[in-house]
């Protein structure tokens, strides 16, 4: 009978480890977003301003997980088309194969916003207004997205304050999903719901609340890749139902993707706010 060499396993131990750490570093080297001419590529947690527009990318899910926070600040990047940007801009994540199990549920959200969404300045300020105030308030998008191998929810989102100066008094988050994985999904539909808003081009919006945050979505499960929302008639929508009463603060509004899963590629194809 042989007798049994720890060494040598230890040793073949080693070796499926150095290998797989090898091969997990030629991954993310391989999987770094380059930045062709005319371009740049932003990290996690790097403001990118331009006008009234801004672009940032917060890993707050990957710092919430003990597995993940060393690597939070490396799975997100920012491509931006310097002469077109908010237009063309592109967000990738490199995320684990499966869901956060804590927190918020995604990773991160990145996104382009305009005016300060959450706390961020961009290079013309655009001030807060009373959303009894607001006269206008659309934007108009469309985006492609790239997710064989990952998913996320690709999301707009508003935060109405009850302060024109403090960043933190938020009263409620609203959000308009524009494509939800199916977990996503599920988990929308099991909130509260409110009702279903018709927007003015007779699309038709299940409204549901979970907490401080009240979500849009399709009530026939589908994407949105390209169209105009108008914020402004759903606001409309909430203040005739008392969700909101009209004093609230309505600061900034974003659009980008929330990583839930693996590997993807979110490009912002065009995007435009009117407010006033």
């Amino acid at each position: 009978m042989r007798s049994f060499n720890i060494w040598a396993v230890l040793r073949i131990v080693l070796g499926v480890v150095v290998v797989a750490v090898v091969g997990l570093a030629a991954v993310v080297w391989a999987t770094v977003p380059s930045a062709p001419e005319g371009h740049i590529r932003v990290p996690a947690k790097t403001p990118f301003t331009s006008g009234p527009y801004f672009a940032y990318s917060q890993p707050w899910g990957g710092e919430m997980s003990a597995l993940t926070k060393l690597w939070a600040p490396r799975a997100d990047h920012i491509v931006v088309n310097l002469k077109k940007f908010p237009n063309d801009t592109q967000f990738y994540w490199r995320w684990p194969p499966f869901g956060p199990t804590n927190g918020p549920g995604v990773w991160a959200y990145s996104a382009v916003m305009h005016g300060n969404y959450d706390g961020g300045e961009p290079d013309v300020a655009v001030p807060p207004k009373r959303v009894r105030d607001v006269r206008a308030f659309s934007q108009t998008f469309a985006w492609t997205i790239e997710n064989s191998n990952g998913d996320g929810n690709v999301l707009s989102e508003v935060y109405l304050r009850s302060s024109d100066t403090d960043p933190d008094a938020k009263v409620l988050e609203i959000g308009w999903f524009l494509h939800m994985p199916q977990h996503s999904r599920t988990w929308f539909e099991n909130a509260r719901p409110i009702g279903v808003f018709v927007a003015p081009d007779g699309m038709r919006w299940a409204v549901r609340i979970e907490d401080k945050f009240c979500m849009f979505g399709p009530e026939r499960a589908q994407d949105i890749r390209t169209g105009t929302l108008d914020m402004l008639a759903a606001l409309a929508w909430l203040r005739a139902n008392k969700t909101i009463t009209g004093d609230e603060w309505l600061w900034g509004i974003s659009l980008g993707v929330e990583p839930v899963v693996g590997v993807g590629h979110l490009n912002v194809d065009r995007w435009s706010v009117a407010r006033q």
